[in-house]
C-alpha cells in the first residue's frame, strides 16, 4: 500500500435538490443522495449495485448521514441481501462515557447501528474500546500501524529518531507495535472546560536534532499536538510530523497549520474532510486490505 496525496473537489448544486457530499458507498459504487428544500432526503435507486454479499462504506459528516444509512440498509433488507458495514469514522466516539450534565450519546448511536443488524461492522481507528463494546459484531481496523513504517521511510527516519504518543490513550492503542525510541506524554485537562492545563514527557527521552512522528487517532483543533510539538522543539527536535487517521475541519480554526507551528506536516485520511492545505497530506485508505 502506497502513501498517496489525494484531492477531491465537490460542486455546489441547485438548492432544490442538493447532492450530499458525504459518501455511502455500496460495493465500491457511491450511492447518490439528494435533499429537498424542506430538508428531507431522497436516495436514488441503487438496485443494480446490490449483490449477494454486500459491503457498505459509511463516511459521517453530519447527523443526517445516519438517516441516509438507515434508508440504504432497509432497502438491502427488502432485497434479503447480506451486508457488512465499514465505518470510516465512528460518530460520537469521543462521547464514550457518562459525564454529569450530558447524555452518553455514543451508546445511543451504537444502539441505532445495532438495530440495523449488519452481519459485521468494521470501525477504522475507534477512539476507545468503548465503541467496540457497544457495537455488536464489531472489529477495529488500525491502518496507522501500516502507514507508520512507510512514513518513516519516506521521511528518512534513522535509529535515533522518535515515535511520539501524545497521551496514554494513544500509547495504549499503538505502543505494542514494537517500535524503539518511543516517547509518551501525559496531559492534564480541566474537567469543566476540557482544556489542557499541563503536559509532561513521561516515557522516553529526546536528543537534539532528531525527527519525531506524533501518532494518534483523531485531531480536532490540534491543541494537544501543538502543546506536545512545542515541548519537543524546546527539547531539541528538528522536524515534527503528525500522523492522525481522522482530522476534523476544526483544524483550520486552530494554530496547528500556521507557518510558525511546531508541526511541519500532517498526514491524515479523508474520513472527515478533504480540504487542501500546504501542510496537509492525505493518505488513501485502501479498504480491500482490511475487510
Amino acid at each position: 500500500m502506497k502513501i498517496i496525496t489525494i484531492f477531491v473537489e465537490y460542486k455546489v448544486l441547485n438548492r432544490s435538490e442538493v447532492k450530499h457530499k458525504t459518501m455511502i458507498v455500496l460495493n465500491k459504487q457511491q450511492i447518490i443522495t439528494e435533499q429537498f428544500p424542506n430538508g428531507e432526503t431522497k436516495v436514488k435507486d441503487f438496485d443494480q449495485l446490490i449483490a449477494a454479499d454486500n459491503l457498505l462504506e459509511f463516511t459521517y459528516q453530519e447527523d443526517g448521514d445516519l438517516i441516509r444509512l438507515f434508508f440504504v440498509k432497509n432497502r438491502l433488507d427488502e432485497a434479503e441481501a447480506s451486508c457488512r458495514l465499514l465505518i470510516r469514522y465512528m460518530p460520537y466516539s469521543r462521547m464514550d462515557r457518562k459525564i454529569d450534565g450530558d447524555l452518553f450519546t455514543l451508546k445511543y448511536v451504537a444502539a441505532f447501528i445495532n438495530n440495523l443488524h449488519f452481519d459485521q461492522v468494521y470501525v477504522v481507528e475507534p477512539h476507545s474500546e468503548t465503541t467496540l463494546s457497544l457495537l455488536e459484531n464489531s472489529t477495529a481496523i488500525y491502518p496507522a500501524l501500516d502507514w507508520l513504517p512507510q512514513l518513516m521511510e519516506k521521511l528518512q527516519f534513522s535509529d535515533n529518531d522518535r515515535i511520539v504518543f501524545p497521551d496514554k490513550g494513544a500509547a495504549a492503542r499503538y505502543l505494542n507495535s514494537g517500535y524503539q525510541n518511543v516517547c509518551v506524554f501525559e496531559k492534564k485537562r480541566n474537567p469543566q472546560t476540557g482544556r489542557i492545563e499541563a503536559m509532561e514527557l513521561k516515557t522516553g527521552d529526546m536528543m537534539a536534532g532528531v525527527k519525531c512522528i506524533i501518532v494518534d487517532d483523531l485531531c480536532s483543533a490540534g491543541g494537544t499536538f501543538l502543546w506536545a510539538g512545542n515541548i519537543l522543539k524546546e527539547m531539541g527536535a528538528s522536524e515534527i510530523y503528525l500522523l492522525v487517521t481522522h482530522c476534523e475541519p476544526r483544524i483550520f480554526k486552530g494554530a496547528l497549520l500556521n507557518e510558525d507551528s511546531p508541526i511541519d506536516r500532517v498526514f491524515t485520511t479523508d474520513s472527515m474532510m478533504n480540504t487542501t492545505h500546504p501542510k496537509l497530506n492525505y493518505i488513501n485508505l485502501t479498504t480491500e486490505s482490511y475487510v
